[in-house]
């Protein structure tokens, strides 16, 4: 949290000891005008496997635009044999003061050869397809990168006005992804800073660059005292040069860091003068427990080559109670055998001191409900059964709590779902992405979600884990959705348990539509005799290539996916995380194309037919692509009808009205202090009363008294001016009404 009233920032005056202060225009007409970057120096590449950082700045422009030399010199390497110019590019090496200073033209088509000279202003290549990417070589050595928009050289002249931003700060255990509390906190330390960098206005492209200096001190609690100040006066990072690659996941938090999304780990390393000289960033960490336990203030700063500053200020309690948060909880299921019930089941959590759960339930995956907590969900519980009689579906997330004297709630886990009482076909939803170690960074995701939502019938959620071991039975389901995101070899898109699932179920005349941007790659190219089986003769497809090339899909003409167009696999036009190795599949066994990529590469494939031993035809379709990463919701839904067609499911998805009880769900939290906020559902628009009162019987006050719409609402009530004891919600629709109790705590 910030401290309101109090804003402060220091910014230390470091010497950079062997400074390089050439500069220069920059290399697009005009050259004197300062332009858009769209990736900055030392910001977090994710475009590989273990991570790296970027070299270099990018500067957007059309495919064609001359790219111009900034200095004069020779040309030294002119590289133009990648037919899709991506990885073209002309290097220029100019003479100052007796030393060689390299630049070099990335991603673009040179125009110029090996030793022709060139002055500053020729054009020596031009753009390949969207950016120059400038790489420049610290003066007088030329392996060594350095910041092309540093504060005493590079690209000249620099305007830029936006401040980089503070978003989030958390403490993790040293060298883990164990959280600890917000606020208590003990032993080796991580911090870890989401900060997003703006270098223009208006433009998504330039609001996801790196910063260029962070640093951070403990002070007194009322923050006039530094008590801790780290190496190099409390700056961590300075990104005047490009540390060895070999570091980068030191420096930031690769769980969740990618090219949009900066995260650093700001402890780690020996501080900024020591990773600028050594080009090293160590593990290292915050030793909070040399600390007296008392309240203090973590001050993080960051701020920009052009001195454009935030800080935040974060309260902290110093304590030696249990800090460590129980391991997360995995969800299983969330199926319907009873009519008007649901039964949500998770996994044993082994965590020694587990107290239990705290279970959320949430209609639009946005606004989350307390259902029951660890008083009700004990560490022995690992199922709960509700009624539920709405034609609407309902979304569920579980957090694990321990029995710490301030509880420690650990991670949430992934949001499941569940839709019945629609009277139309049953689907579903195998939940078989679990990596995150690729493209998607987070701990937990919501991607059942973006799949129920592009159809209207029922539908049930599982693990890929409670298919394997029995728990779920296919043949149950009209149709099976069974995503695997971007898993591949190491996490196993398919195990055979999973194939061998399948494989019956599809003999027996199963439909199953099934998402993965790795499936081919792990199992036709790398995969087992089996495997390949598996691909070749129940999915009916045959790997072509790791990466399509292209994020952009249409139908395939002559089918009843003719004229679907989408875009996918990009976080900056809300792709929920980037898609870099897309398969480029084909057809096989009878099989036929449904989709294809933008550059006619075949994206998706659909069989109708008998699989080797099948008693009865089947339905596949598969996609090379994880269908999570579909750009619109719209554009999901419509890619979603006409796979349910395909499937003689159904003829129309739309949206449709739900339908709504009169329900009032428990307040949370609860206890309180002083607010609290309960839901309640309404069948129709109609007038709703809400009043308070206390544990004997008495009116304390009217809370609303006014006209609600059919649906979902939610109510804060805040009773600062009440003393702690036990007071009654209730609330009147309809000449009927309900209540619930809740618990004032000050």
């Amino acid at each position: 949290m910030k401290v309101k009233g109090l804003f402060f920032l220091i910014i230390t005056c470091i010497r950079i000891y062997g400074q390089d202060l050439t500069s220069y225009p920059w290399p697009l007409s005009p050259t004197n005008q300062s332009k858009l970057i769209s990736g900055t120096f030392c910001e977090y590449r994710s475009t590989s496997a273990s991570g790296h950082y970027h070299n270099a700045v990018d500067i957007p422009a059309p495919a064609g635009t001359p790219v111009l030399a900034v200095l004069p010199g020779t040309v030294i390497t002119s590289y133009s044999g990648d037919p899709t110019g991506y990885d073209n590019y002309i290097r220029v090496r100019s003479i100052i003061d007796g030393k060689n200073k390299d630049i070099t033209y990335y991603h673009t088509n040179p125009v110029k050869a090996v030793g022709q000279t060139v002055n500053t202003g020729d054009v020596v290549s031009t753009i390949a397809i969207d950016h120059v990417h400038l790489i420049e070589y610290y003066l007088g050595n030329t392996s060594l990168e350095v910041n092309p928009i540093r504060p005493d050289g590079g690209l000249s002249p620099l305007v830029d006005i936006w401040k980089p931003t503070i978003r989030s700060v958390r403490f993790f255990v040293d060298g883990t992804t164990t959280q600890l509390s917000p606020n208590f906190i003990g032993g080796k330390v991580d911090i870890v800073v989401n900060i997003q960098e703006a270098n223009w206005s208006g433009s998504s492209s330039g609001t996801n660059n790196g910063t260029y200096a962070i640093g951070y001190k403990i002070l007194s609690a009322d923050t006039q005292t530094v008590i801790y100040n780290p190496p190099s006066n409390s700056l961590r990072y300075r990104y005047y040069i490009k540390p060895y690659n070999d570091y980068v996941n030191y420096n930031y938090f690769q769980p969740e860091a990618s090219t949009t999304n900066h995260v650093y780990i700001i402890t780690n390393g020996n501080g900024a003068d020591d990773v600028h000289q050594t080009r090293r960033v160590l593990n290292n960490f915050w030793d909070a427990d040399q600390l007296p336990n008392g309240n203090y203030v973590v001050m993080v700063y960051t701020y920009d080559t052009r001195n454009n500053a935030d800080t935040v200020f974060i309260r902290i309690t110093k304590t030696d109670i249990d800090l460590t948060p129980p391991s997360q909880t995995n969800l299983s299921r969330i199926v319907s055998d009873t009519s008007n019930k649901i039964t949500i089941s998770w996994e044993e959590n082994t965590t020694p001191d587990l107290k239990g759960h705290r279970l959320y339930f949430s209609f639009n995956n946005s606004s989350w409900t307390l259902r029951d907590n660890e008083n009700v969900l004990t560490a022995n519980v690992t199922s709960k059964t509700y009624d539920y009689n709405m034609n609407k579906d309902i979304y569920f997330k579980i957090y694990p709590v321990d029995t710490a004297p301030n509880a420690n709630v650990g991670m949430q886990s992934d949001v499941y779902g569940i839709r019945i009482n629609s009277g139309r076909p049953k689907i579903l939803i195998v939940d078989g992405f679990t990596r995150t170690n690729g493209s998607y960074k987070q701990p937990y995701h919501d991607f059942v979600y973006y799949y129920s939502t592009s159809f209207n019938s029922d539908f049930e959620s599982a693990s890929a884990k409670a298919i394997e071991s029995g728990l779920v039975n296919l043949s149950k389901y009209d149709a099976v959705i069974w995503f695997v995101g971007d898993e591949s070899i190491a996490d196993e898109t398919f195990n055979s348990n999973e194939q061998n699932i399948i494989k019956q179920y599809l003999i027996n005349g199963g439909k199953i539509f099934i998402s993965g941007s790795e499936i081919g790659y792990d199992l036709d190219a790398n995969g087992s005799v089996s495997d390949k089986d598996f691909y070749n003769n129940y999915l009916k497809a045959k790997f072509i290539e790791d990466n399509s090339g292209s994020l952009s899909v249409s139908g395939e003409a002559g089918t009843i996916f003719q004229g679907i167009n989408f875009n996918y696999g990009l976080v900056s036009y809300g792709s929920p995380y980037n898609e870099d190795y897309p398969d480029a599949i084909d057809t096989l066994n009878g099989s036929e194309i449904l989709l294809r990529y933008g550059n006619n590469k075949v994206a998706g494939i659909g069989f109708k037919g008998f699989v080797p031993g099948g008693i009865s035809p089947c339905n596949i379709i598969y996609i090379g692509f994880p269908f999570e990463t579909i750009i619109t919701s719209q554009a999901r839904k419509d890619l979603m009808t006409a796979i349910l067609n395909y499937f003689n499911l159904l003829t129309e998805v739309n949206d449709y009205s739900p339908e709504f009880n009169f329900e009032v769900y428990p307040n949370y939290p609860n206890p309180f202090n002083p607010k609290t906020t309960f839901t309640f559902s309404i069948p129709e628009k109609s007038l709703i009363k809400i009043q308070v009162f206390d544990a004997l019987g008495r009116l304390i006050r009217i809370i609303t008294e006014k006209e609600f719409n059919s649906g979902i609402h939610q109510i804060e009530w805040d009773a600062s001016d009440l003393s702690s004891g036990v007071y009654f919600i209730k609330v009147d629709y309809n000449r009927k009404s309900k209540i619930i109790k809740s618990i004032l705590m000050k």
